[in-house]
């Protein structure tokens, strides 16, 4: 296994979800979690998600189109990012981020991730073997 993997982009986007789990498996990584249809606990489906981006060595931000938008990110997955990128800082943590597209500029945190890839806290997916 080269590494653990959180994929972090829309619930509404499955079958993107399916194609990257499948993608980032086929390279030898373990995907430890995903966007999923949401389930009746959302507590302890957040607690989750949260400890395994703590815990993966890949965050990938999977910020396909939705509807009309271009690299769309909604409110739920900015927190994501936002603790994936506070975690490598505070916790002195060293989860490689990746995002896929550059976000929408009519996004409320278009401006936030434009400074976070300018420092270098977030770099985009290029395919390339990580």
């Amino acid at each position: 296994m080269k590494g653990k993997v959180v994929i972090s982009g829309s619930s509404k986007l499955l079958t993107e979800v399916a194609y990257w789990k499948k993608h980032f498996e086929d390279k030898g990584y373990e995907v430890i979690n995903y966007p999923h249809a949401e389930d009746e606990n959302l507590k302890e489906g957040y607690k989750k998600y949260f400890e395994d981006i703590k815990n993966c060595d890949i965050f990938f931000l999977m910020n396909e189109r939705k509807g009309t938008i271009e690299g769309y990110i909604g409110a739920s997955v900015f927190a994501e990012l936002t603790y994936a990128v506070m975690t490598n800082i505070v916790e002195n943590k060293n989860i490689k981020i990746l995002m896929l597209d550059m976000p929408s500029m009519i996004l409320f945190c278009y401006d936030e991730i434009v400074r976070w890839l300018d420092m270098g806290f977030v770099s985009f997916f290029k395919g390339e073997d990580l």
